[in-house]
């Protein structure tokens, strides 16, 4: 059996705490407090991480672990990434500058974990501008990297999954690089 340890990045209201929760299937730990940011409308928010694990069909198994979203927080993204078999951006695509957070959190993977692969997740497309995820495309593209670009609904366990195996493919297809050169 292999473990695979997958850090959850993105914003205050992205989908990070829904997604650990939507496909996990053991026990799930989180961290949520009253939000007291006046800049957000939620009601709860992650201070620490939210971890689940979910069983593969070959008996693997992938670690799930949730980030704060507020920068205030960032501290603890390189402890998570630590270790990371692979990260997940999860991006608000309804939010005010979506281009700047995903170039946030593409700038964190490339100092605190480079050679980690990386998916990222579009959620609330229905909310945002009919362009932006090719807007966001472009400029993935555009920084030289190949990084899949996925809608989801992090609700949807069918959603989560195809991300997850998105992802996974990406991990695969890294190690057979270094296995191989």
């Amino acid at each position: 059996m292999i473990e695979h340890k997958i850090v959850i990045l993105g914003s205050m209201g992205a989908g990070k705490s829904t997604l650990v929760r939507t496909v996990a299937s053991g026990h799930i730990v989180d961290t949520d407090v009253d939000n007291t940011d006046a800049a957000s409308a939620k009601l709860a928010t992650t201070v620490a991480m939210d971890y689940a694990d979910m069983a593969l069909p070959n008996g693997d198994r992938i670690r799930l672990f949730g980030t704060p979203g507020q920068a205030r927080f960032s501290f603890i993204w390189p402890i998570l990434l630590e270790g990371a078999a692979g990260a997940v951006v999860l991006l608000d695509a309804s939010c005010e500058g979506p281009e700047a957070e995903l170039d946030r959190y593409l700038d964190v993977l490339a100092e605190h974990a480079p050679t980690v692969p990386v998916a990222i997740g579009m959620t609330k497309l229905d909310l945002a501008d009919a362009a932006v995820a090719q807007r966001l495309a472009t400029q993935v593209a555009g920084r030289g990297q190949a990084v899949p670009l996925v809608p989801v609904d992090a609700r949807v366990a069918g959603d989560i999954l195809m991300l997850m195996d998105i992802l996974m493919t990406q991990i695969e297809t890294a190690d057979l690089v270094d296995t191989h050169g």
